[in-house]
């Protein structure tokens, strides 16, 4: 068979579809992320009760992997320092 110009024509313009489009994705994903308004001034506190919770797992026996490597009352007692020096900083201020 014999090679012309127009052979591998399709392929690449998949692969420049495929491209556009992750790129369109990426860009709209990213300013998604970056204008994470809805989450103004619970971002603390959804952080502090995962570490509450994480420990509160660790102390009754189940392995979270993301937090197997901290110990169960630090994860505890510095989730509650969080959770209560925001709220005292947000009564305060």
């Amino acid at each position: 068979m014999r090679k012309t110009i127009f052979d591998g024509i399709g392929q690449r313009l998949e692969a420049a579809q495929a491209r556009f489009l992750i790129s369109i994705i990426m860009s709209n994903l990213r300013s998604f992320l970056m204008n994470l308004n809805l989450l103004d001034g619970f971002k603390t506190y959804i952080v502090a009760t995962a570490m509450v919770l994480a420990a509160l797992g660790q102390l009754v026996g189940v392995d979270i992997p993301s937090f197997d490597g901290h110990a169960a009352g630090q994860l505890l007692m510095e989730g509650l320092a969080i959770l209560f020096l925001r709220k005292g900083m947000k009564a305060g201020g």
